[in-house]
């Protein structure tokens, strides 16, 4: 729990039912989001080598990176990703928040006392100094940094997160029976593609500063190289104007905007209003 001289350093916000928080020193804030990220990696840790193959082994760790770096994702998009690399443990990760976010206040917060586990022993699951360390780390440190009121706040966060990832996963079975039955499934999964991006974008919230950085250089490498894989351009430049609305001299995400408003050949609304890059 915070302390008077903590919280000096500490100025806690809420976005569309989300904590965030910029810790003084940290880079990153604990989300709904990442505890389900968490909640992964500690079955990941949990679970035996015998019971998930070794190509999934290696699904799974490809798919790591992107969801520690990249910005939030809705909780069905999660379970559809975790799944894809394997299935068993999508299963399990779906259990463990259920029971957390239907259980107590209590059941959180000794989920991440729990935590400092993986560093203990001689041979811990975790190396403190590897990415997946630091994430650990980071986030059992923001966490430790939250008042009884804000960890409050992010449990009833996380309840939102998992009630919204529940209807959203059982509206997706619905459409998809009614494709089959429809005869139109091939249409009706674009039209869900798109959705799905497009609620991403929405709900994706204020990014962390590691999770702003790998946003920006992952879209302007798509919009040098492949455009037609980057964010649609009126999806973009909504993301990069969130960005802006906490940092306003983020030079980059002004420079990704240039790109963006170049693919549109909209170069005067940029000059309108020229940043300041220096």
């Amino acid at each position: 729990m915070a302390s008077v001289h903590e919280s000096l350093y500490f100025n806690p916000m809420m976005t569309n039912g989300v904590v965030h928080a910029n810790v003084f020193g940290i880079k990153d804030w604990v989300t709904p989001y990442k505890i389900a990220v968490l909640v992964l990696l500690n079955e990941m840790g949990r679970t035996g080598e015998a019971a998930v193959s070794l190509m999934e082994r290696r699904r799974l760790n490809q798919l790591l990176l992107p969801l520690l770096q990249g910005p939030d994702i809705t909780l069905s998009k999660l379970y559809k990703l975790i799944e894809e690399s394997c299935p068993q443990l999508a299963n399990s990760v779906q259990i463990r928040i259920k029971l957390m976010a239907e259980g107590e206040l209590k059941d959180m917060e000794q989920f991440f006392d729990d935590l400092s586990d993986s560093f203990s022993g001689t041979e811990p699951e975790v190396h403190k100094t590897s990415v997946v360390g630091l994430f650990l780390r980071h986030m059992i440190l923001a966490y430790s940094k939250l008042s009884f009121s804000q960890v409050f706040k992010l449990y009833t966060a996380l309840q939102q997160y998992f009630q919204n990832g529940e209807k959203k996963t059982v509206e997706d079975a619905d459409m998809e029976l009614a494709s089959r039955e429809e005869g139109e499934r091939k249409m009706e999964k674009e039209e869900l593609d798109v959705s799905i991006r497009e609620e991403e974008v929405s709900c994706s919230g204020p990014l962390s500063q590691k999770q702003a950085e790998f946003f920006l250089s992952q879209q302007a490498s798509l919009l040098k190289n492949d455009e037609t894989k980057a964010l649609p351009p009126a999806s973009l430049q909504k993301e990069l104007n969130n960005l802006l609305k906490f940092n306003p001299d983020f030079a980059e995400a002004h420079y990704l905007s240039y790109l963006n408003n170049l693919r549109v050949q909209d170069v005067f609304s940029f000059h309108a209003q020229p940043p300041a890059l220096f």
